[in-house]
């Protein structure tokens, strides 16, 4: 009877890691913005399946000529090609990426140039993880 018991138990644990690993989906949110920047950094996994879409939207009134962002930890550095007409852009990985869960907050470094002016300007925002499915 012991025997039966213990099998059974060893075959339910076993059951729960593989639904774990291959079916559950943990998803994580960065967030953080200043006068100019709102960033959000949505990261999930899905098995051993990493995705992740970075949203960087302008706030301020003047017209963009070029960013440059960087993220710390881990190191993910991009150069933006544009906004769109409302000032956001989206960038997104869909398959094979990395997770972002591992640090509380992230540092993002940003770099931008006004149209028709001669300085770059330059901010770090920190992102602070917000877990979205902490209760699964």
């Amino acid at each position: 009877m012991k025997r039966k018991l213990i099998r059974t138990l060893i075959v339910l644990v076993v059951l729960v890691l593989i639904y774990d690993v291959n079916f559950r989906t943990k998803t994580v949110t960065y967030f953080g913005e200043d006068a100019n920047w709102s960033i959000k950094i949505n990261s999930k996994l899905v098995g051993l399946n990493g995705s992740y879409r970075i949203e960087v939207q302008y706030k301020g009134s003047k017209s963009i000529e070029y960013i440059d962002f960087n993220i710390h930890p881990p190191h993910y550095e991009a150069g933006i090609p544009s906004l769109d007409k409302k000032g956001f852009y989206h960038w997104e990985c869909k398959d094979d990426c990395g997770f972002y869960d591992k640090e509380d907050e992230l540092l993002f470094f940003i770099v931008w140039k006004e149209d028709n002016r001669s300085e770059e300007k330059m901010r770090f925002i920190n992102l602070k993880k917000i877990p979205t499915n902490w209760w699964k």
